[in-house]
């Protein structure tokens, strides 16, 4: 037992005073985190300010973001094993794991969200049969297919762990790492069709099939979420490894491999910049008219215009930084590019989510309010102080970035 306290000892004097502080900032999150789930698991969402009128709140904007920026892995992954980019490989173990923790996160939340962990099974077992035996629910879908990709994550990332020093001196687990990783393009390709799917049916399908919403009914949802992963997923894929380089005062990932994806997100965003004008359009030409509505009225309340603007303004300067050379290459403007990009597509699904619920179903009602309480905030601030604690152990301990770990070995 002493040796354990020594080494955790050694271990954390090993760390910068700011590095220290930072731990301490993060381990306050999990502990609150803990506490409150706690709270909310056995004393139930009363604790919460969601209600029959707004059912969701930020879990499941946790959770819609997570899958959305998470989709970046299965976008990287595609590129890299099916496209043959090899400039990306690099990136690819810290893809791996970053989609990970995201499904990872995604489910946790989702524990809380359905209000009764214990009929957590209904997801899979329920798919409310409709006439001659068709399953009718979407969530079926979705939550069978967000566990299957969940396991594909898994198995990409078992060789990545398998690297480890310590395990890789064993031959039977390098030669096992080895050639799981060499199968790895049979995965990649499970892993794109799977989510291609449960991207669109919960960023977008989910939504927008739901006639009795004036905000949320549009056919073309199920592809505009689709859409927004490709373009903001591999924002966070270059972010995080940046942010790791910023901390650890060195370079972990070549140039090349942050500026040939770059490349790709910035065409994928002014393919989704399209798309989004576009749904805006024919929502206020063609279907809050259904509804007798206009996309004026509907755009009031507590998360219209400013939503919608802060995520379109993120999205051109996230076009303008990835798109145009001498911006991608000024290391502060790409840093902004990356946030923009991760910013966009987290207030698409504030629009989809709080904006969705807080607009009335008929227009002589007022707009419904939201506020998240500590409960709820800390729970969804712990989850991602758990994601950058894992992160973190990662880069200190597995070969994340493969190069520099063999710099670092010769």
């Amino acid at each position: 037992m002493s040796k354990v306290i020594d080494f955790l000892k050694n271990e954390w004097n090993s760390y910068p005073r700011n590095i220290q502080i930072s731990l301490y900032v993060l381990f306050a999150l999990v502990a609150l985190f803990v506490i409150f789930a706690i709270q909310i698991l056995f004393w139930g969402l009363g604790y919460t300010d969601m209600n029959n009128r707004f059912a969701m709140g930020i879990w499941i904007i946790g959770d819609l973001g997570f899958v959305a920026l998470g989709g970046g892995a299965f976008f990287t992954g595609f590129m890299l094993y099916i496209f043959r980019v090899d400039k990306l490989q690099p990136l690819i173990n810290s893809t791996v794991l970053i989609g990970f923790m995201c499904y990872l996160f995604t489910f946790i939340l989702l524990v809380f969200d359905i209000g009764q962990p214990l009929r957590a099974w209904f997801g899979y077992a329920y798919p409310n049969w409709g006439p001659h035996t068709m399953p009718q629910s979407m969530l079926t879908e979705v939550v069978w297919c967000l566990t299957f990709y969940f396991i594909v994550l898994c198995i990409e990332l078992f060789p990545i762990i398998l690297s480890n020093k310590y395990l890789d001196r064993y031959p039977a687990v390098h030669y096992f790492a080895h050639y799981l990783h060499k199968l790895m393009w049979i995965f990649a390709a499970i892993g794109t069709f799977l989510s291609f799917f449960h991207q669109g049916s919960l960023g977008g399908g989910m939504w927008g099939v739901l006639y009795a919403k004036p905000y949320w009914f549009r056919h073309h949802y199920f592809y505009l979420a689709i859409v927004a992963a490709i373009a903001g997923g591999p924002c966070l894929m270059m972010l995080a490894p940046k942010i790791a380089s910023w901390v650890a005062k060195k370079e972990l990932v070549p140039k090349d491999a942050y500026m040939t994806l770059a490349q790709i997100a910035g065409v994928t965003f002014i393919a989704y910049f399209l798309f989004r004008v576009y749904d805006l359009y024919t929502l206020a030409k063609h279907f809050a008219p259904l509804f007798d509505r206009n996309l004026v009225d509907m755009m009031g309340g507590y998360y219209g215009w400013w939503v919608v603007g802060l995520e379109l303004l993120a999205s051109l300067v996230a076009i303008v930084i990835l798109n145009v050379k001498k911006f991608r290459e000024n290391e502060q403007y790409f840093i902004a590019g990356l946030i923009s990009g991760v910013l966009a597509i987290v207030m698409l699904k504030v629009d989809v989510l709080l904006h969705g619920f807080s607009i009335p179903n008929f227009p002589w009602q007022d707009f419904f309010g939201y506020n998240p309480t500590i409960q709820e905030w800390f729970i969804f601030l712990g989850s991602l102080a758990c994601m950058t604690l894992i992160y973190m152990w990662f880069v200190k301990y597995i070969p994340l970035f493969p190069e520099k770990h063999h710099e670092e070995a010769h």
